[in-house]
């Protein structure tokens, strides 16, 4: 009987530690990041992972009673170093103003290192800093000038719902539009099994010298598709603009997708993963 119980026993221990412990399966996109643009402008803290690479593409269209337009993104990304990333962004469309006719091109070509500072605690929120550079760009939607702005980026969990703010300062040309300073608050939260989120957020540019504050309301949603994709969209009005209730309103759509080059990528298999 004793040795009937013990084996009982073992088996049942066998099971759950058997269930307890997850396998191992391939290393998938982050359907719940908060990203620049995708499919709104506030971030959250956390680079992509180490030595992983990052392709997005994405579309803005513009849908108000006055200026319209369609601008694209293409942006490649990577974990170049630990607790960091490197992009590389080429945003560019066209424009129709009810002013000055339809007029596309470049807006501008543009290179950013987001850099974890801290971690998350059970105290304090995950802390990166963010620095931009763009060039000038060509044709109607062009930027005159270069552009450089830092922007400090801070990610605070309560239970499943994320809370993001961000703060930072833009050097432009007056033919830019001049410096501003960028205020953004957001949030995600995970719906069903792991498979889409919620975002929304509202964000500030504040002009340094004289001139109204551009402010958005955004709210979209993120959808994986497969272990490496996950499709965005997202709704945006400029809340600034709005005239006898009607409103500038944008439609954001886009697709990011993970991918290695071999022997510059290694990514280590979910969960927790650990770089040899």
């Amino acid at each position: 009987m004793a040795t009937a119980i013990r084996g009982v026993s073992a088996t049942i221990a066998l099971g759950l530690g058997s269930a307890a412990a997850p396998a191992p399966v391939a290393a998938q996109e982050d359907f719940r990041a908060a990203e620049l643009d995708r499919p709104t402008r506030v971030e959250d803290a956390y680079p992509i992972k180490f030595r992983e690479w990052e392709f997005q593409s994405g579309l803005r269209g513009s849908l108000g009673e006055g200026d319209r337009g369609l601008l694209g993104l293409l942006e490649f990304k990577t974990g170049l170093f630990r607790n960091g990333q490197f992009g590389v962004e080429i945003e560019g469309g066209v424009e129709r103003s009810s002013a000055h006719g339809t007029g596309g091109g470049i807006e501008s070509v543009s290179a950013h290192v987001l850099y974890g500072l801290a971690r998350e605690t059970i105290s304090l929120p995950a802390v990166a800093v963010r620095l931009n550079a763009s060039t000038p760009g060509a044709g109607a939607v062009g930027h005159e000038d270069w552009q450089f702005g830092v922007m400090g980026i801070a990610t605070r969990s309560l239970g499943r719902l994320r809370l993001h703010g961000n703060g930072g300062y833009r050097f432009a040309a007056e033919g830019d539009g001049g410096d501003y300073l960028r205020f953004g608050l957001g949030a995600d939260y995970p719906l069903g099994l792991f498979s889409r989120a919620i975002l929304a957020d509202l964000y500030v540019e504040a002009p340094v010298a004289a001139g109204r504050a551009r402010v958005w309301a955004e709210i979209g949603t993120r959808l994986q598709v497969s272990n490496w994709s996950v499709l965005d969209f997202g709704l945006a009005t400029r809340l600034d603009e709005w005239d006898h209730g009607h409103a500038n309103v944008e439609i954001v759509i886009g697709v990011s997708r993970s991918f290695g080059i071999p022997g510059l990528t290694r990514v280590p298999p979910y969960p927790n993963p650990t770089i040899p």
